[in-house]
């Protein structure tokens, strides 16, 4: 009984514990505009470690996310430095488009190819990288349309409006995966790639979903990103992957597949941010930020192992 009441709670009774130390050596860690900015700053991450969940429950993984918000942001950028509408919906359409395609090409990739997903997803990250800088020449897109703005500066009654996307996301692709013949499907693939197979689960447009959902929500989060930035170049969303694969890690979705949740994912991601929000604010320099980032992924890997051995 402890030990399945640790494993079910234990993120959350870790999300505590930070929020507990941090909140009694730094009296301004639990401020309105602190709590607003962390929830600002994981909210980015939340959008594109969704998307990673898909992917690692199938037991696969997309290192491309970070690369894919990159292009399709500096594709679409100059059609909201217009203000129009046609334009600004026509910059939404090539930036989700783009995505979901690129995230088509790698689950096609995978399946038809026979590559392991690492190779593909890396692949796609250099190729869509470089196709970034190639398109991008250089420039910087900036002084967006205030329209647009709104998407990483505004707010809905009074929650910023990146908060209230990742919220629409969360609850969208969690429903997706608890109550949905897909989400059983993803789960299936992942937990035995054989018995899905044998049961007549179609493998390979499961994989292809999974993916291509990737792509799509790292597409939304670079369009948030850049709104927030009100700037987009071809160098951004370089850790974005790292991010995203740490946070679904943190928050118990399994490398092997078959296990986790994006609530889960969620947990893991404000672990991560507040765990850098209360570095900052301790002034902490960002080397030994980037090692707890590292240290806790690796925990979380260890604990992912020990895991999968009390199972056996």
């Amino acid at each position: 009984m402890n030990r399945a009441f640790l494993d079910r709670f234990s993120r959350i009774l870790a999300l505590v514990l930070i929020v507990v130390l941090l909140a009694a050596t730094k009296p301004n860690f639990l401020g309105v505009r602190n709590l607003l900015n962390i929830l600002n700053q994981a909210s980015l991450n939340v959008i594109v470690a969704v998307g990673m969940t898909f992917t690692m429950l199938i037991a696969g993984i997309d290192l491309s996310v970070g690369s894919i918000l990159a292009l399709t942001s500096v594709m679409a950028a100059r059609f909201f430095q217009t203000g129009g509408v046609s334009d600004m919906i026509a910059g939404f359409a090539v930036a989700l488009g783009l995505g979901t395609f690129l995230g088509v090409l790698n689950g096609a990739a995978i399946v038809h190819l026979r590559v392991p997903a690492f190779l593909v997803t890396f692949g796609m990250m250099q190729a869509a990288r470089g196709f970034a800088y190639l398109f991008n020449s250089g420039v910087i897109y900036n002084n967006f349309d205030g329209k647009f703005l709104f998407l990483g500066k505004g707010d809905v009654l009074g929650v910023p409006t990146p908060v209230a996307i990742a919220a629409l996301v969360l609850g969208l692709f969690g429903l997706i995966l608890a109550k949905t013949t897909m989400g059983r499907r993803v789960y299936m693939v992942g937990a035995n790639y054989s018995s899905a197979r044998y049961s007549g689960i179609s493998i390979g447009r499961t994989t292809i979903f999974a993916y291509a959902l990737s792509g799509l929500l790292a597409a939304l989060a670079g369009l948030v990103y850049i709104s927030r930035l009100n700037a987009a170049e071809a160098i951004i969303g370089e850790h974005f992957n790292l991010m995203a694969i740490a946070a679904a890690a943190i928050g118990g979705v399994s490398f092997n597949g078959g296990s986790g949740s994006v609530f889960g994912t969620v947990l893991g991601a404000l672990i991560l941010t507040i765990i850098m929000n209360g570095m900052n604010l301790h002034g902490i320099p960002t080397q030994y930020q980037n090692l707890a980032t590292g240290a806790a992924i690796i925990l979380a890997v260890l604990l992912d192992r020990r895991a999968m051995r009390a199972e056996v």
